[in-house]
């Protein structure tokens, strides 16, 4: 059957039928003309372990790679069982193991080589009965004796027809530098007894060529911080160079054209030794000149920021804390770059510590000399605290207003006062969690007519959402006047102490303490009333 085509009315005359835009004149598009067509990718080329090594003496490159590995472990985690929120318990003696086995440290350790090389291990020496090539005897733990950090140089994959396509799925690891571990006669080890952390996420095919490992995080960041650290030294460099002495002798070029050389230099000897015995140059005024030329810096500064704000996006580390610089911006406090890399951090706890800690875990409690005596709880998980830590005034701020939705709760009947008392101040320290007590009433209290249910004056009803959402985003601190959350015995129409006597005054306060408070009646317009109309009364009265 002959092929049939239809002319859809999409090609030229000429038969080319072009996608994009181009133009002639200005070369955009054109081959030949157009530079940027020629810009094109290449395949990557991974530092070598000497390079790797050599960028993490530097300053910057190295606390890239330390920071990520540091904040992640500051705060540790805690092994949790039962219930959610206030209801989970923590399995009792976790922490002392954590301390003797030195978990943090070497968590810590074992990112910061993944960090910086792409991949490390931690190697476990479990006392199981079994030798360090099988598979771990989860039934007949008795004690984890120690771990050992080892980066990927260090410790690779022995690759079989099981692992062939996927290397990071091996079975065994070979111990390349035995000397460097406890236990050098260990050569081949199962990968129960080894807690893998991989580097940088790489497509299936160019981890194959990495040998099964993650990527440097300094291999992305490399180029910026080659351009950053070439114009710093360029510009100091040029600080020292800063003006360029000019000494002009007239008659210069045929004084050496005719080989007098020897009385040039003689002159300039001279001239240098005459500024050195009195600090001044002596010349001929009519055959000779003496200048300084001063160089032009300017843009330098605006250059290096771009670099420097090249290199903060290539690490994913905001500029407060890879360059430990103070906030920067009108009314900027630095709280919403904390939050944000808090988060950025939790990701990456997520991503880089769970796995391998819940391994872990399980193993110390199986063991018989373990903290559960061989007893793993049901439902158990490994939960991180949190990296983000409120300052005092944000404290405060929360706890009011959690303090208002239990009242509010309260009123409605769906919390008992004794229930919040012992979800907020029942345990060690004070906690947003709670759980509903089923033994105790929740019928709403009898406070008669409708004023039961009534938002105190000033206040905010934490029910409606258009008077009592507030913002929690840590970008500015919130007027303590516009929370409201004051009760009756606050508010000026209810203070008994003060006695307004001049009316007129009185009402001058009031007007002003409406046009300068959002809020009104609140605690603090009340106190500014009572401060302005003390103030006029003064004036006008004298005492």
């Amino acid at each position: 059957m002959a092929e049939e085509s239809i002319e859809l009315g999409h090609v030229a005359e000429n038969g080319v039928r072009n996608d994009g835009l181009s133009n002639v004149f200005t070369g955009m598009g054109v081959s030949g003309r157009d530079k940027s067509l020629s810009t094109q990718t290449e395949p990557i080329v991974f530092l070598t372990q000497e390079e790797l090594e050599g960028l993490y003496g530097e300053w910057l490159p190295r606390r890239i790679v330390d920071i990520y590995a540091e904040q992640a472990t500051r705060r540790g985690f805690k092994v949790l069982f039962g219930g959610e929120g206030a209801a989970a318990e923590e399995v009792a003696g976790i922490e002392q193991t954590v301390e003797d086995l030195y978990i943090l440290e070497n968590f810590m350790l074992a990112s910061k080589n993944s960090r910086l090389y792409g991949g490390s291990v931690i190697l476990l020496y479990i006392d199981d009965g079994r030798r360090a090539d099988q598979p771990v005897n989860k039934s007949n733990i008795r004690s984890i004796e120690g771990m050992e950090v080892l980066d990927r140089w260090q410790i690779a994959p022995v690759i079989n027809e099981e692992n062939l396509y996927d290397y990071s799925k091996a079975t065994y690891y070979q111990i390349i530098s035995g000397d460097l571990i406890n236990k050098p006669q260990l050569v081949r080890i199962h990968k129960d007894r080894i807690l893998r952390f991989d580097g940088d996420w790489l497509p299936y095919r160019i981890r194959q060529r990495n040998y099964g490992w993650g990527m440097s995080s300094l291999q992305t960041v490399y180029d910026s911080f080659k351009h950053y650290w070439t114009g710093l030294h360029s510009t100091a460099t040029l600080m020292s160079e800063f003006d360029i002495f000019v000494h002009k002798i007239k008659g210069l070029s045929q004084m050496l054209a005719a080989g007098k050389e020897g009385d040039v230099r003689n002159r300039l000897i001279l001239n240098d030794m005459s500024k050195s015995v009195y600090r001044g140059y002596a010349i001929d005024a009519d055959k000779e000149e003496l200048e300084f030329l001063g160089r032009n810096f300017g843009g330098i500064g605006e250059i290096l920021e771009k670099l420097r704000v090249d290199i903060i996006g290539a690490s994913k580390i905001p500029h407060t804390v890879l360059f430990g610089e103070s906030p920067s911006g009108l009314g900027s406090t630095g709280r919403s770059e904390e939050r944000d890399f808090a988060k950025t951090l939790a990701d990456y706890q997520q991503a880089s510590f769970h796995r391998p800690l819940k391994k872990l875990m399980e193993y110390i409690m199986l063991s018989s000399d373990g903290p559960t005596k061989g007893r793993v709880p049901d439902s158990w998980r490994v939960h991180f605290n949190d990296l983000f830590e409120l300052n005092e005034r944000e404290k405060a701020d929360v706890r009011a207003r959690v303090a208002a939705v239990d009242g509010r709760y309260i009123q409605l009947g769906v919390l008992h006062p004794k229930e919040v008392a012992e979800a907020r101040y029942g345990g060690s320290e004070w906690s947003m969690e709670l759980t509903l007590d089923p033994s105790l009433p929740r019928e709403l209290p009898d406070q008669g007519g409708e004023k039961k249910l009534a938002v105190p004056p000033g206040g905010r009803d934490p029910m409606n959402e258009e008077n009592g959402t507030l913002p929690m985003d840590g970008t500015r601190e919130v007027a303590d006047a516009q929370a409201g959350l004051f009760l009756e015995r606050d508010l000026e129409a209810k203070r008994g102490d003060v006695v307004f006597t001049d009316k007129e005054l009185h009402n001058r306060a009031v007007a002003s303490a409406k046009s300068k408070f959002k809020v009104w009646p609140s605690a603090y317009a009340s106190g500014y009333v009572v401060q302005q109309y003390k103030s006029m009364y003064k004036k006008k009265h004298g005492s």
